[in-house]
């Protein structure tokens, strides 16, 4: 069977209809981005993740992707992604092909909006992690998700189930989560792949 690819996943986005599950836009929230750095690979597409270090003042030692604010020098919020990836990863951003975007999601714990922008990482030297952005790279198929091998849990908030991702470094969850969510929701329909059910649970990690 044809393994999906990040082409398959830049023809997908083009048609795409992004739906955040709460409003980011307001006037008091500050807008950000993200970016979702991907890769075929032999055994599929592959994504990178990080922790965070624990002394950032926001969101430390959450699993996250890199990214932050955007710098008044930025074109755009996909400049800021393709900064920010630099950066922090140490990737050049002549290495960094915009795919697409996703669809922007709030965080509940500070004004931040995060807006995703997803790239694919071109052929060259490994990434390089800036210490002090970076407590450790994670490497995942996306594939993983769907064989199990990465636990996936939701807590039920009434109007939302708000996705939890556990990966050997440490969970992911809230905005950050519900990003690489839809991420997953898209390749599932690229690969003809049903989403997994989450394990509901009541323990909150961002309280």
């Amino acid at each position: 069977m044809k393994r999906a690819s990040v082409a398959d996943l830049e023809a997908a986005l083009r048609g795409w209809e992004s739906r955040a599950h709460r409003d980011g836009s307001g006037p008091e929230r500050i807008q950000a981005a993200v970016c979702l750095p991907l890769r075929d690979t032999a055994d599929g597409v592959a994504g990178w993740c990080i922790r965070r270090p624990d002394w950032l003042r926001h969101h430390s030692r959450e699993m996250a992707f890199p990214g932050g604010k955007r710098d008044p020098d930025d074109a755009d919020l996909e400049a800021t992604a393709l900064r920010e990836t630099e950066e922090e990863l140490g990737i050049p951003r002549s290495r960094l092909r915009i795919v697409g975007r996703l669809a922007a999601v709030p965080t509940a714990t500070s004004l931040f909006t995060l807006n995703p922008v997803v790239a694919e990482v071109l052929a060259g030297d490994p990434p390089a992690p800036a210490p002090g952005e970076v407590a450790e790279l994670v490497s995942f198929r996306l594939d993983d998700f769907f064989e199990g091998r990465l636990r996936y849990q939701a807590v039920d908030l009434g109007r939302y189930l708000s996705p939890i991702f556990h990966f050997p470094a440490g969970a992911m969850y809230g905005a950050t989560a519900h990003v690489l969510l839809e991420l997953f929701t898209l390749y599932g329909r690229v690969a003809d792949l049903e989403l997994p059910t989450p394990e509901l649970t009541n323990s909150v990690p961002w309280q």
